[in-house]
């Protein structure tokens, strides 16, 4: 008859929780012996390995075998679903981790390209003022220049006109001066032309003197015609001056006047100032 092991007997009525607990008892004992045996209570020993306890059975139940691979199977099975509900849900992780990661580069790229675009209108905005400033300038400047040289142009035109008007006011002085030389010799020339005709008709009175001066002032008209004559200074002597209003009156006519001038006309020999001498009259 061969002798069982406990475990064994356990086993073979199927005494699943006995089992167990003779397993704890037996480990239990173990510990005992292992923390309270005096031998080791003062030395310490390093098991480099650890002491495995295998439990056999010579005689093993073929439903409780199953039953127990079934529960290995079983647990094996779940282990691994379990590692891979782990790895699934690493692989999630990382999934979703990549995820993050893509959605924050591609925040990160789109915050970078809204700031580059901002920079980029920022850039455009400047160079546009610049060159609004830099085309506005050129206006001022070119409309400066226009303005000077409109300026230049009337300042010339203005010289160019004063010196017209001054040449023409020396034409016109020397010409002026031109004239009054010739009205001037003309006015000499037609007094002589009277006092010579005046002359012819004067009746010397016995007490005309050299030295006496009579002033006449003598209305004529075109023709020559004399239609007025008044002594306007008097010579001292009633016969000189009667004598000489007297020869002008005989006179009545000067016909050389109608060869002078309007302009010569009216402005000396309309209202004509004769100054008599005795000695211009006689001679």
């Amino acid at each position: 008859m061969h002798s069982l092991h406990p475990m064994a007997l356990l086993l073979k009525n199927e005494g699943y929780p006995p089992a167990v607990v003779a397993a704890i008892l037996i480990h239990g004992f173990l510990l005992y012996i292992i923390f309270h045996n005096p031998v080791m209570s003062n030395e310490l020993v390093n098991l480099d390995e650890p002491i495995y306890i295998n439990a056999t059975t010579t005689e093993q139940n073929p439903q409780r075998l199953r039953r127990i691979q079934e529960l290995e199977l079983q647990r094996a099975r779940d282990a691994e679903a379990q590692r891979q509900r782990e790895r699934d849900a690493a692989a999630q992780r990382a999934r979703e981790e990549e995820a993050r990661q893509q959605e924050a580069q591609r925040e990160t790229e789109r915050l970078e390209q809204q700031r580059r675009e901002r920079e980029l209108a920022q850039r455009r905005q400047q160079e546009a003022e610049a060159e609004a400033q830099r085309q506005a300038l050129e206006r001022d400047r070119q409309e400066q220049e226009r303005i000077q040289r409109e300026r230049d142009r009337q300042n010339q035109l203005a010289r160019e006109q004063e010196a017209a008007r001054q040449a023409e006011l020396a034409r016109q002085q020397a010409l002026a001066s031109q004239q009054a030389a010739t009205d001037a010799r003309a006015v000499d020339t037609y007094v002589a032309i009277i006092n010579r005709t005046v002359a012819s008709y004067w009746d010397i009175p016995p007490s005309a003197r050299n030295g006496m001066t009579a002033v006449l002032a003598i209305r004529l008209v075109p023709t020559g015609e004399v239609i007025s004559v008044e002594v306007v200074q008097s010579s001292g002597n009633a016969a000189f001056d009667r004598s000489v209003e007297q020869a002008v009156r005989k006179a009545e006519r000067f016909p050389e006047l109608r060869d002078m001038s309007t302009t010569l006309f009216e402005t000396s020999f309309r209202n004509l100032t004769i100054t008599f001498r005795p000695e211009d009259l006689l001679r």
